[in-house]
């Protein structure tokens, strides 16, 4: 027996990409709220079909390209110089051509996406900062989605 797409909220499955809701009320968020988990879950997979290939898995490796010493203190990661139990030294920022030859690596071993990973609090404008412009365009170049975690960001870095 055929089943009819799960919508949320009685909505129609959307097609298009650009077809994003923006006329919420405070009642469609409660109800969506307070609708139990499997269903929810129900509804997000039937989403998620209609935008995407469900037997595809997005491949991705990942590099830290700045390892240790990060000022932050966060609990959960090894990187934070607070962390005095983890041996982790700090490193210097890896030149672009050693990471582009790692995503080059990757790409042959699989991935579709190379993710870049910089240990230190916020970006900052100069050397450090085009260097990672440059890794991520060389990753581009190679055909592979990029994506980096590089702290905290201010609107210029993250429109270049």
């Amino acid at each position: 027996m055929a089943t009819a797409p799960h919508t949320l909220c009685g909505d129609t499955p959307k097609t298009s990409p650009d077809a994003s809701r923006h006329d919420w009320t405070v009642d469609a968020v409660e109800a969506i709220y307070r609708s139990p988990l499997l269903e929810l879950l129900g509804k997000a997979n039937a989403v998620h079909r209609i935008h995407h290939d469900p037997t595809h898995v997005q491949k991705a490796s990942l590099l830290s390209i700045k390892t240790g010493g990060c000022p932050e203190d966060c609990a959960y990661c090894p990187q934070s110089a607070h962390h005095r139990e983890v041996k982790l030294g700090k490193e210097h920022l890896m030149d672009p051509a050693s990471v582009i030859e790692m995503a080059t690596r990757a790409k042959d071993a699989g991935a579709d996406r190379f993710c870049m990973g910089a240990a230190w609090r916020q970006v900052r404008d100069g050397a450090a900062f085009d260097a990672v412009l440059e890794m991520v365009r060389g990753v581009h170049d190679l055909g592979m989605e990029a994506c980096v975690t590089l702290g905290m960001l201010k609107p210029h870095h993250a429109q270049q």
